[in-house]
């Protein structure tokens, strides 16, 4: 139930004695019941039963990453691999602490405060139309390079580059420049792309960070543009890690969402007022929250304590809209 989900399914049952999956783990190992497996599914028939009543309440994403097979298959062999861009991004929005959802292009996004496009070279007509609605009612969109290029039957969209999305984004592309393996090019506040450039000119948006070297040296890498009620960010460039950070900083201040001050390691969700923190790392961390832990059973008032591998659920009080400590949320 981290992520909103009200089923859990495990394969298999019991393990089998025979066949090509006498090995496949399973609830109930060759040990028996005497198995760390078991007694960890034992738990989990346990916990779920505590948060039974949270059934059916939804997690509200702080982020829609937009994500389309078809533009997928359709960029392969293009030199710019989506998928890299797309697990990139949420690499980025997982280090911040930022919960994520995967949304079609088409989708209704009025939901989602930010907007994130790590790669769509193909767009449809509808795509296009709404992602030019989603700013203009107050969101706040930022867009990849080499999206809004073709059409679903692979057709380039009429005029200039990004043909999809160069109304939105207040800007055309002049000239794909690929960068050469290994070759970088910086940005003016430090930052670093690699793999891909693109020759801008600005149509109405206004530059963040332009580049200082490389093919399209001194031109705008990361613009603005003022949509409506809100925005439309463009990166024209593949970056790093320290970059798309950057970027997400920026345009989620904008959105009115934050990243979370905790570690790296530690994995948290808000479902309405509770909170699911998990503890992927080696060592016990510390999470500001307050209010009552469901699973053990505990109160808390400042923060609470979460072991290597633990999972803990922290519900606020009635005053409060949220688990998280409000001095450090």
């Amino acid at each position: 139930m981290i992520n909103g989900e009200s089923l859990v399914s495990l394969l298999r049952w019991r393990a089998s004695r025979f066949g090509t999956e006498k090995f496949h783990s399973a609830m109930l190992p060759h040990v028996g019941t005497e198995s760390r497996a078991w007694q960890e599914v034992v738990r989990l028939g346990q916990d779920l039963g505590v948060l039974a009543p949270l059934r059916g309440r939804r997690v509200v994403a702080d982020v829609a990453l937009l994500w389309d097979w078809q533009s997928w298959w359709a960029q392969r062999g293009t030199g710019l691999d989506a998928r890299e861009r797309a697990e990139a991004w949420h690499t980025a929005t997982y280090d911040q602490h930022l919960t994520a959802d995967f949304a079609h292009p088409e989708a209704d996004l009025s939901g989602y405060p930010l907007v994130v496009v790590p790669a769509l070279y193909s767009m449809t007509d509808a795509a296009s139309v709404n992602l030019h609605r989603y700013p203009e009612k107050g969101g706040v969109l930022v867009v990849s390079c080499f999206s809004g290029i073709v059409d679903e039957h692979h057709t380039v969209h009429d005029g200039p580059h990004p043909g999809a999305l160069r109304e939105v984004l207040g800007l055309t592309v002049e000239e794909f420049t690929p960068l050469r393996a290994g070759e970088r090019v910086r940005l003016g506040n430090g930052l670093t792309g690699a793999e891909w450039s693109e020759v801008v000119t600005m149509r109405g948006a206004a530059a963040i960070w332009s580049s200082v070297d490389g093919p399209a040296a001194g031109l705008p890498t990361v613009t603005r543009h003022a949509v409506g009620q809100g925005s439309a960010w463009h990166v024209s460039a593949c970056l790093g890690e320290d970059g798309l950070d950057a970027v997400l900083l920026a345009a989620g201040a904008e959105a009115g969402i934050s990243s979370r001050d905790l570690p790296r390691d530690v994995e948290v969700v808000e479902r309405g007022r509770h909170l699911f923190a998990i503890n992927h790392g080696p060592w016990t961390e510390l999470v500001p929250a307050t209010g009552s832990e469901l699973l053990v059973g505990e109160s808390v008032d400042s923060h609470v304590a979460l072991p290597p591998g633990a999972v803990r659920v922290m519900v606020g009080t009635p005053e409060t809209e949220s688990a998280f400590y409000p001095n450090e949320a």
